[in-house]
């Protein structure tokens, strides 16, 4: 067992390991899961123990070269990622890394950024030029004799002449060479290449031990409801979690539900609650919005109040009131406020914000 992996990780580690020690290891692995559940921090670990020169044993040995590169430096010349990339005004872009934080970063979903302006570059995707150059670069010998280990993160970004490129060579690798297929799901890949990986389904984390790694993280810090919103908004993701407390995106969050309480049991203005939102990126505003509706709706559904982190202290009398019509109409538009929905202009968030909170309301 690799000791860098967080405990959820483990059991997904210890597949490979096992299939290592028994000699039957694939050359064609999809992990799917969860980006924010540390896809890549697996997927580098399942590399460092193929290229151990003494793997024999499923154990890295940590004194070879190659593991000694994998622990004190920051890349290695026989790992190689291809990053979910965008295009850049100058028409440049980053697809294919050896250094371990990009496969990291990228592993997670973040956006990528035309750092001179500080704005998105455009929608991320696995592209057919990039797959080819990880293809010449599998063919090649590897540096030091000991195997090589390619990395596709993001692999359900994968355009189709992306996935048609790479098929023969993920069936079929180069002698000593391990192919790695980051995913989402198994389902967001075409049924070609999915049959042909062996598949490492990462699992879901239990609430008690999202909380039980936040409160290890966090110690004097640690607060049990901000944590409970922070695993709600993240899917259950510690990883996610912490970057969701690290923005307080959650005290945010709970202040918007609430304000949309207060202005249907008082029926006040929701203003502040659309400030809250306006002040927010578009995939946020959704995130939290999306979350509210969808406790309501197991609130109505008689899930317990006490798993329903974001509106267990509101007052639920009037919401409760709300039909599962209404609650369902509305998760429904909350798809025009994704950030990743090209149909929208870029001047109507504010105004798509107004019109979703006052029909919430029934305005």
């Amino acid at each position: 067992m690799s000791n860098s992996l967080e405990p959820w990780l483990v059991s997904s580690y210890n597949r490979y390991q096992e299939s290592v020690v028994q000699n039957r290891a694939a050359h064609s692995v999809i992990i799917s899961g969860n980006p924010n559940l540390g896809t890549g921090n697996l997927a580098l670990e399942i590399a460092k123990l193929y290229l151990c020169y003494n793997h024999e044993s499923g154990e890295v040995c940590h004194c070879c070269k190659s593991c000694m590169l994998f622990e004190g430096n920051t890349s290695h010349p026989d790992m190689v990622t291809l990053l979910a990339s965008t295009v850049d005004e100058c028409g440049e872009e980053l697809d294919i890394s050896h250094e371990f934080n990009d496969l990291i970063e990228n592993s997670l979903g973040t956006d990528t950024l035309d750092r001179s302006s500080n704005k998105k570059a455009g929608p991320r995707s696995v592209r057919v030029d990039g797959v080819r150059r990880l293809i010449e670069w599998c063919s090649q010998g590897s540096v030091f004799g000991h195997g090589k280990v390619c990395i596709v993160s993001n692999a359900h970004l994968m355009l189709e002449s992306a996935s048609n490129a790479l098929l023969k060579t993920f069936e079929e690798p180069p002698e000593d060479t391990l192919i790695i297929l980051l995913t989402k799901s198994f389902e967001d890949l075409p049924a070609t290449i999915l049959s042909r990986g062996f598949k490492i389904q990462v699992p879901a984390v239990s609430l008690e031990i999202g909380l039980s790694y936040l409160q290890n993280k966090l110690q004097g810090r640690f607060e049990d409801r901000r944590a409970r919103i922070a695993l709600a908004l993240s899917q259950n993701s510690p990883i996610g979690a912490m970057e969701v407390l690290k923005e307080n995106l959650d005290e945010v969050a709970f202040n918007i539900v609430k304000e949309i309480s207060e202005s249907i049991s008082f029926k006040k203005s929701p203003k502040q609650a659309i400030n809250l939102l306006l002040s927010l990126k578009d995939d946020k505003k959704s995130l939290i919005l999306q979350e509210f509706v969808l406790e309501l709706l197991k609130y109505k559904a008689r899930v317990p109040l006490n798993t329903l982190p974001l509106i267990s202290d509101l007052n639920l009398e009037k919401l409760s009131l709300i039909s599962a019509e209404h609650l369902f109409n509305a998760f429904n538009d909350l798809r025009y406020v994704k950030a990743d929905d090209n149909m929208i202009p870029s001047r109507a968030p504010s105004s798509l914000i107004y019109a979703w909170v006052n029909a919430f309301n029934g305005e």
